[in-house]
């Protein structure tokens, strides 16, 4: 095919939601997840490959993210920036994200325009135009994106990508997914095409259609587009697990733009490929500690010690729960008040951490968190770009895109005593910490971090 199908009158549409998933595979390879929903004329189309940070090979940090700027830079039949194009001109939206274990490719659009976005992501999986001016130029567009996330931002998205360093001692968890600059210029076309024949494939490849799709006219779009795709081969990932947590390991880092004293404190997480309920019970343990003014941390650290301006905390590094593969990180992120000692506010989140591990949470207490997290879960799952991209995530990474409407009621059955667990469980591991101080005496403008007792 030359060019891309024309997009189909839109029928009428049935407005009935549904749970159901269906799942098939092309003889080459490439995994089919359609999950229908017919309240709305309208379908996200994506395609998650499973490379992200942790597959990169060493001395080319950040090669992912850049890889993935490359495929928007045209493709075998499709000039640059046409894809996105055709996305706009039928009035739909795209974009592609990287992370940790996976990358996501995806676009929402009127269920009319189906089959073209399977052209689309077809076509750049079949053959993307890796040149050299696509690639210098898309160099510049990263570098940039690095000098306002990273080295001009004083707090650089804490707490990646600096939190892992501490965190890990392996290259492939360790090491910060931005990469740097020098070496980004100095990647060449033969490296990106190496990448491409060994990561994207169909049999790395995961199809995700949600929306007003027809399950079997999926099937039969995916085999027109995709079919003739030569398979591949599932690529062997380069992540580890590591040795266990075995010692305290602070690291300091100076930037002349910081302004008050920032400290990413940081907890291995349970394996999420056991699917038990340890997981869900850190998950809730951390709406516990952290969510809202009345939280054990924000009424400690805010409200009576008045050491912190602000706190926060992530579950997983990927930046939602379940979008990383073990091993992945709790943390916590504060915004200390001027006059704070670091040191004194960690250990008021290890006492709370030991004070929940001794009595846990009420059940009254349980129960509202657990309603609001799992209340704020279903709520992130309604925008169709979004609700592709995790049930992407959940079916490539662990093989369960059900846990996207379980785990709600899994968080619900989580008990005090659970929790009190978890806890117990967090307060027992290594310190592991990561602060963000204004520049030291001396210190030249940028340096690297510093390793700290």
């Amino acid at each position: 095919m030359s060019g891309p199908p024309t997009v189909q009158r839109m029928r009428p549409h049935d407005p009935v939601r549904t749970r159901a998933l269906h799942r098939s595979r092309l003889d080459n390879g490439l995994r089919v997840l359609v999950a229908p929903d017919h309240s709305a004329p309208a379908v996200s189309v994506a395609v998650v490959y499973d490379v992200g940070h942790r597959s990169e090979p060493e001395g080319r940090e950040g090669f992912a993210h850049l890889f993935e700027h490359m495929m928007f830079q045209g493709s075998a039949n499709l000039e640059k920036l046409a894809h996105g194009k055709h996305v706009n001109a039928c009035g739909g939206s795209f974009n592609g994200t990287t992370h940790r274990d996976h990358t996501s490719y995806y676009q929402v659009l009127p269920s009319g325009a189906l089959e073209l976005a399977l052209f689309l992501e077809a076509d750049r999986m079949r053959a993307p135009r890796l040149t050299e001016e696509a690639l210098a130029n898309q160099v510049a567009v990263v570098e940039q994106e690095i000098r306002r996330k990273v080295l001009d931002n004083p707090y650089g998205g804490l707490p990646s990508p600096f939190l892992q360093a501490v965190m890990f001692d392996d290259f492939a968890n360790a090491h910060d997914g931005w990469g740097a600059v020098e070496r980004l210029r100095t990647v060449t076309v033969a490296e990106c095409r190496t990448f491409f024949e060994e990561y994207y494939t169909p049999a790395n490849a995961l199809l995700v259609v949600c929306g007003d799709a027809d399950p079997d006219l999926v099937r039969e779009l995916a085999e027109r587009h995709f079919g003739t795709i030569p398979g591949g081969a599932a690529a062997p990932g380069r992540r580890g697990a590591g040795p266990r947590l075995g010692d305290d390991r602070h690291r300091e880092r100076y930037h002349p733009g910081a302004v008050v004293q920032a400290l990413a404190a940081g907890w291995r997480l349970p394996d999420p490929a056991r699917q038990d309920s340890e997981v869900q019970a850190v998950l809730l343990l951390a709406e516990v500690l952290a969510d809202g003014p009345d939280s054990v941390l924000q009424e400690r650290l805010l409200r009576r010690d008045g050491s912190v301006s602000q706190l926060g905390m992530v579950t997983g590094l990927g930046g939602s729960p379940f979008e990383s593969r073990d091993p992945d990180v709790l943390a916590l992120v504060l915004f200390l008040q001027p006059e704070a000692d670091l040191r004194s506010v960690l250990d008021a989140v290890y006492e709370e951490l030991e004070g929940l591990a001794a009595t846990g949470p009420t059940p009254g207490q349980l129960a509202g968190r657990a309603a609001k997290w799992a209340t704020s879960w279903v709520r992130a799952l309604d925008p169709l770009g979004v609700r592709a991209q995790r049930l992407g995530a959940l079916e490539l990474l662990h093989g369960r895109a059900e846990l996207a409407w379980q785990l709600p009621d899994r968080i619900r059955a989580i008990t005090p005593a659970q929790v009190a667990s978890a806890a117990a469980a967090l307060a027992e591991q290594p310190r592991r910490w990561v602060t963000v101080l204004p520049e030291a005496p001396g210190e030249p403008a940028g340096a690297s971090p510093k390793a700290g007792a």
